[in-house]
């Protein structure tokens, strides 16, 4: 019954591919999708939210999801959004001339409707440092039985596809092209959408705290080996008396599995200065912040755009880099030190970067790394939206 049930989906789906392949593309129909299509965030967002913006009576651009609360979120901001398997979805996604992406063609939108004559253009979701697509994940060369065959042969829409893949240098041009096993010339060096927010005017009051930001990447394991706090020395009533004497306010933004310890957490809820953070788009607000701490997480390439300081706290270098995938880079040649092991250090390296001037050693070494991984943006209102659109709109 299941086999059955499969083959009716997979030629019900397949029907559906060709006429992907025959019903003519419109150009002007932009269609935009993340996060496996349940999360309106990331590039996608940043760059639906721009073209919506400054060139909706050019582009009819359409986001699909695949959650109902997505949905009711993106119509409540006027913009038009449908189901991936509404009527109205698989009609623009059967029609758009391009699919705007940050996952992969069949995580994000429905797939077989995407034809070969619809532009693939993936946004990913950050500047990798651990290794992604190809070079992380080999791909599967065991010999397959007759119906696993006919599976694939009926499913030509789930192979990976991307036509365009953005990068924000030429460094992460050739690291992009290599992990997605593309040709160098499909990458193009625009930089990332959401990035735009760092080059928005903050308002700030005259004697607004210094807010920090804690961001570490996601770790596996069970939650002994994923303790980033009471492990490396984080004594809550000792950081939150030295955060209020240095009007200083701390923001944990942590992956569910990462979260700090439930005596912890019911402390932070009566603190001033120290607060947890769990929204859908760290980008909306990541601009806000004075400055970052990190371990590993690949949003600190981002920030460098933001000229302000990053303090890399990597309590188990060693342990992760046996444990964790490969690596593009070293860690510590891409990074900027002083490290920082405990919480003890974090704490004394943001009172001195809260109440002291930045060396020029630090200066230097950051100007560089920023060099490394992002070209320079052209001085107009979102520069890298725009370049995407401008190179996009000639496609």
């Amino acid at each position: 019954m299941n086999k059955i049930k499969l083959i009716i989906t997979l030629l019900t789906n397949f029907a559906f591919y060709v006429l992907g392949n025959i019903i003519p593309k419109n150009k002007e129909v932009w269609v935009f999708s993340a996060w496996f299509g349940q999360k309106y965030n990331d590039n996608p967002k940043a760059f639906f939210e721009y073209v919506n913006k400054h060139h909706c009576q050019k582009i009819k651009t359409v986001w699909i999801s695949k959650n109902s609360k997505v949905i009711q979120e993106v119509k409540q901001l006027g913009h038009t959004v449908y189901h991936e398997k509404s009527l109205l979805g698989i009609w623009y996604q059967l029609r758009a001339g391009k699919v705007i992406i940050c996952q992969s063609l069949h995580d994000d939108l429905f797939s077989p409707c995407i034809g070969n004559k619809t532009k693939v253009i993936q946004l990913w979701h950050g500047i990798p440092l651990k290794k992604i697509m190809f070079d992380a994940f080999a791909e599967n060369k065991a010999l397959k039985n007759v119906f696993g065959r006919f599976v694939d042969y009926l499913s030509p829409y789930n192979e990976h596809r991307n036509d365009i893949v953005i990068s924000t240098s030429t460094l992460t041009q050739e690291t992009l092209a290599k992990a997605f096993r593309i040709k160098k010339e499909q990458v193009f060096t625009c930089g990332f959408p959401r990035n735009d927010i760092f080059f928005e005017k903050v308002n700030r009051a005259e004697n607004a705290p210094f807010e920090c930001i804690y961001m570490p990447t996601f770790r596996g394991g069970i939650a002994s080996e994923c303790d980033l706090f009471e492990r490396y020395g984080f004594d809550f009533n000792t950081i939150e008396k030295e955060l209020i004497k240095h009007n200083i306010q701390l923001t944990l933004r942590m992956h569910p599995v990462n979260k700090p310890p439930v005596q912890i957490v019911e402390k932070i809820k009566n603190s001033a200065v120290i607060k947890l953070d769990a929204g859908d788009d760290i980008y909306q607000s990541i601009n806000q912040f004075d400055c970052l701490i990190t371990d590993y997480s690949s949003i600190y390439f981002d920030f460098l755009l933001s000229n302000k300081p990053i303090i890399f706290a990597p309590f188990d270098l060693n342990e992760y880099k046996q444990r964790e995938r490969s690596l593009y880079f070293e860690f510590e040649d891409v990074t900027l030190k002083p490290y920082c092991y405990s919480w003890d250090e974090i704490l004394e390296r943001l009172i001195q970067l809260k109440n002291a001037p930045i060396d020029d050693e630090y200066k230097n070494a950051y100007s560089a790394l920023k060099d490394k991984f992002h070209t320079k943006p052209d001085n107009c209102i979102s520069p890298f939206s725009a370049k995407l659109f401008s190179y996009l709109d000639k496609q």
